[in-house]
């Protein structure tokens, strides 16, 4: 019994879907004809044809392989980087090397936290200065009012005399 072998079309059919073109883009550049190539690569890539369809997943699974990124390579990577760097005396590069290498890892957290004007870390005029720029800088769209200086029951006071 012979093995069957796909046609040159086929292989080059299989190879296009397998680089992401569509079934009938795949088929015209294969050299099939435009009139017929969507029902072309419609029947290439059914279950009619489990050559082409294996060669389509051999293709993939190839390709996915090849770029695929492993964390204990890059590790591996990263460290013959250093070594290397360090062997050649370019502490910074090697220091860089190391910490991409931790980073990688997931033994760095990267964490920051803006504090620039936060509420809680100003004083009353700080706060009631930094209002004044804010009504200014958008000419006037937020209200002024009054500042009442006082506990909360003076102003339960002050809302039952406008009363």
């Amino acid at each position: 019994m012979t093995k069957k072998k796909l046609t040159p079309k086929q292989e080059k059919f299989a190879q296009n879907v397998a680089k992401g073109m569509s079934k009938k883009e795949a088929a015209i550049e294969a050299g099939y004809s435009e009139k017929n190539a969507v029902k072309a690569g419609y029947v290439l890539a059914s279950d009619e044809n489990p050559l082409v369809q294996d060669k389509i997943k051999a293709l993939q699974l190839k390709a996915s392989e090849k770029a695929s990124l492993d964390l204990a390579t890059h590790l591996t990577d990263l460290k013959d980087i250093r070594e290397g760097a360090m062997r050649n005396g370019a502490w910074s590069a090697a220091v860089g090397a190391e910490v991409a290498r931790g980073k990688a890892a997931g033994l760095y957290i990267n964490r920051s936290e803006l504090v620039v004007n936060k509420v809680e870390t100003m004083n009353k005029d700080q706060i009631l200065e930094r209002m004044k720029e804010i009504y200014y800088d958008t000419g006037g769209i937020l209200p002024m009012g009054k500042i009442i200086e006082g506990d909360s029951t003076d102003l339960d006071d002050i809302e039952e005399s406008k009363k």
